[in-house]
């Protein structure tokens, strides 16, 4: 199994973060399956136990969850994991109506989420406790990190902020506001589909007071983008398909994750990123065990955890995706040490969306959303 690696990161404990906080987030829509150890049951005594994980598509984020299980799955022949590869907006749904359908055979049994399905899932009790006597590295991640009776743990911490096509944009953007008022992205802003802490959070953060909106008011909000929908060009619903607009130029900007935009950029994408001067978007990852596993699923679930969340497991993940770890083990790539992501600063001054209330009201944002802005871009 992967071994801990003696480099220290830098400390995330300082950094404030709002309550129930990650592609995606991230990772892209679009699902698909393989399987490991499939094929690789001798020696097994007793029932096989399948489990399904469920990882981010693209942008490198199955690389390190993929070999993790493939020396799991070698050392304990008896188990074999499926992997889902999506995106949280289009697997939560999916989660919700199969426990609705089958509370006791959930459509996954462990995971990456990001802060919107893990404020979402703790609304809708879809997560079960860790088993932290299994889970023992949850000791090198801040109490901060951890999700309330340890439903959970967030182990990266990565940043959205503005990306944009650096070759087509005369006038590189420094603000929030630049998203919703610069002449220059009419109708070339690229918004995921009802992914509303990238745009309308930031309204409210940069823009709240002004113009009377917030949490418990969001419909202002709303009915500004409603008064610029001539700014949005596309809503996107995939990496892949986002990463094509601003690289054809048929977006020019988008509020967006930096640590996959930076992939995109290392692979040689015409891209950058820019940090709003009001601050990026903090946005936590989080590994959960999904309620109605079995016992056996469950301890599998929460070792194949453990190992994620080793040092060196989490150090090829900021490395293979450029993603910020919690962990106080785990080393910085060197590649990424002058990278603001992974500043404390940074992530101290970040914007932190209430995912509470988000999670609470997401029918109703949805309703906002679909009745005053989506109708005028059809």
């Amino acid at each position: 199994m992967f071994k801990s690696n003696k480099k220290r990161f830098l400390s995330l404990a300082s950094l404030t973060l709002a309550g129930t906080l990650v592609l995606s987030a991230c990772g892209g829509a679009g699902s698909s399956s393989n399987t490991a150890g499939e094929s690789d049951s001798s020696g097994a005594s007793g029932d096989k136990v399948k489990l399904t994980m469920f990882i981010w598509a693209g942008s490198n984020q199955d690389v390190v969850p993929k070999e993790v299980v493939a020396e799991y799955v070698k050392e304990h022949p008896n188990v074999e994991v499926t992997f889902e590869e999506s995106s949280n907006s289009v697997m939560y749904p999916k989660m919700v109506a199969g426990k609705q359908a089958d509370a006791n055979n959930p459509v996954v049994n462990f995971g990456y989420f990001n802060a919107d399905a893990t404020a979402k899932g703790l609304n809708d009790d879809m997560w079960e406790p860790l088993d932290t006597s299994i889970v023992t590295n949850i000791k090198d991640i801040p109490e901060s990190f951890h999700k309330p009776d340890n439903k959970g743990v967030v182990w990266g911490v990565s940043s959205f902020a503005l990306v944009y096509n650096k070759d087509l944009v005369k006038t590189p953007p420094t603000s929030w506001n630049d998203l919703w008022d610069n002449e220059e992205f009419k109708g070339k802003t690229a918004l995921w589909d009802y992914m509303f802490y990238s745009y309308i959070s930031p309204l409210i953060a940069a823009k709240g007071q002004e113009i009377g909106a917030s949490y418990e008011n969001p419909e202002p909000a709303f009915q500004f983008w409603a008064d610029r929908s001539d700014q949005i060009g596309t809503l996107v619903s995939s990496n892949d398909q986002l990463k094509a607009l601003l690289e054809s130029g048929d977006a020019l900007i988008a509020p967006f994750s930096a640590q996959v935009a930076q992939t995109w950029i290392d692979g040689g994408s015409p891209l950058a990123v820019a940090y709003p001067s009001e601050g990026a978007i903090s946005f936590p990852y989080t590994l959960q065990v999904v309620k109605g596993s079995t016992p056996e699923q469950t301890r599998v679930a929460n070792e194949i955890i453990n190992e994620l969340l080793s040092a060196e497991a989490l150090s090829q993940y900021a490395e293979a995706t450029g993603t910020p770890v919690t962990s106080t083990t785990a080393a910085v790539p060197d590649k990424y040490k002058d990278d603001p992501s992974f500043s404390v600063e940074t992530q101290s001054n970040g914007i932190n969306p209430d995912w509470d209330l988000l999670a609470q009201n997401s029918s109703s944002w949805k309703e906002l959303w679909d009745r005053l802005v989506k109708t005028k871009l059809q």
